[in-house]
């Protein structure tokens, strides 16, 4: 009773399993070696002892990374598939921008005129995060790794600027792109390039990390190195963690705004998909690697 069977067909990438992985683990808890690589994804109701669901409903939850899921119906939310494309639940219009949409508007709450810095603009969030603050009024800059990356957060999400991670004149490139300072700094890498851009942040700055990808292959014992305090306390900034889910009163509003902007065309909406369940090894591992562009999706089926 309350359970449903679900076919998996979309499968989210994220960095998050990774943390998992290490056996040292806090939080989340590690994964015991055997079990399920947890995960994101759409699939279809196969069977269903849940009141809310029935065969053949489009559905979205904690599927884990195999073909059939047997879930909790309380763990699901019903994906309309008229919407947009079915997968996007994944993406644009669910985690990943939904996570772009809090941190823009209700953490970082972006105003116009504003210099802002993105940290993995060329992301699932941070794409999105790029386009929600350019609406919004923002200068973006958007922290990219590569020449791929830089034409896609440049010429296809319209970033004022880009500065590429890797270059050897980093703190250079960030002062010419950054003239006045950042105002509002979302980080999702941590590590050097955050104390790289701390040295770049105006007073009364606002800076929310809400990840931390430059440690997640160094173990959980490893501590990222998150800016210089002196910067902190001389600007008077603001330094704030960021858990979406605190947010979760705002997911409605948040998904039916991102939606009214895909629908007029003022959101791109960027995937990069991986065909067949048995490269889901490998589509994750090109997230740490391969500099990925937009939101890394596996087509299960």
């Amino acid at each position: 009773p309350g359970e449903v069977l679900v076919e998996t067909h979309w499968l989210s990438m994220d960095p998050l399993p990774r943390v998992r992985m290490d056996p040292a683990a806090k939080f989340p808890p590690p994964l015991p070696l055997g079990s399920v690589v947890v995960g994101r994804g759409v699939g279809v109701v196969r069977a269903s002892a849940h009141e809310g669901f029935g065969a053949g409903d489009w559905v979205a939850g904690e599927l884990g990374w195999q073909e059939l899921a047997l879930v909790p119906g309380a763990a699901l939310r019903r994906v309309d598939p008229e919407l947009a494309p079915v997968q996007t639940a994944l993406g644009v219009l669910g985690p990943s921008g939904v996570t772009a949409w809090c941190l823009v508007h209700v953490a970082a709450a972006v105003r116009a005129g504003e210099h802002v810095v993105v940290a993995a603009a060329a992301g699932s969030v941070g794409s999105v995060a790029v386009q929600l603050a350019k609406l919004a009024g923002a200068r973006v800059v958007g922290i990219v790794g590569g020449e791929r990356q830089a034409r896609f957060v440049r010429d296809e999400l319209g970033a004022d600027a880009v500065v590429d991670y890797r270059s050897a004149t980093l703190d250079a490139d960030l002062a010419q792109a950054l003239p006045a300072g950042a105002n509002v700094f979302l980080d999702s890498v941590g590590g050097a390039l955050h104390g790289a851009v701390m040295q770049r942040i105006a007073d009364h700055a606002r800076i929310v990390a809400f990840g931390f990808i430059s440690a997640y292959n160094s173990g959980a014992d490893a501590q990222p190195e998150y800016g210089r305090i002196y910067e902190l306390i001389r600007r008077r900034a603001t330094l704030q963690g960021f858990l979406v889910g605190d947010h979760a009163a705002r997911f409605g509003e948040a998904t039916a705004a991102l939606a009214d902007h895909l629908r007029a065309g003022r959101l791109r909406n960027a995937e990069s998909v991986t065909t067949g369940f048995e490269q889901t090894p490998a589509a994750f591992a090109r997230l740490f690697d391969a500099d990925p562009v937009g939101k890394q999706l596996v087509r299960v089926r």
